[in-house]
């Protein structure tokens, strides 16, 4: 798996590299509400603008997730209440004897007749 994230790492890593050493031009960015004007490298206001888009797009996605999450959280809630519950009537009841042994009977399907043939 290591070797898997190094390679795509390392192109990655290398294409980024290219792009800001290609773009470093500066480029005026002016806020609307706002009279004042930054110049930052082209490069830089587009690397920004990427990682904002993933920030943003991560957020959207938990977000979105927080119903599943809940859910999960409940079940397993449910799932350790039922646990606890099961060896609170073992306890009481004891275990139930192993499958086989005498007095315990053994239910068994009987095979199904076979259909008929058209």
């Amino acid at each position: 798996m290591k070797r898997l994230s190094f390679i795509i790492t390392l192109p990655v890593t290398l294409v980024i590299l290219v792009f800001a050493l290609s773009n470093r031009g500066p480029v005026g960015l002016t806020f609307w509400p706002f009279d004042s004007t930054i110049d930052l490298p082209i490069y830089l206001v587009v690397l920004a603008s990427l990682l904002l888009g993933f920030i943003l797009g991560g957020l959207i996605a938990w977000l979105a997730g927080g119903r599943i999450r809940r859910q999960a959280r409940r079940l397993r809630q449910e799932t350790r209440r039922q646990a606890a519950e099961i060896v609170d009537l073992k306890k009481r009841h004891g275990s139930p004897p192993p499958a086989g042994t005498p007095g315990t009977a053994l239910v068994t399907q009987s095979p199904r007749p076979p259909l008929p043939s058209p």
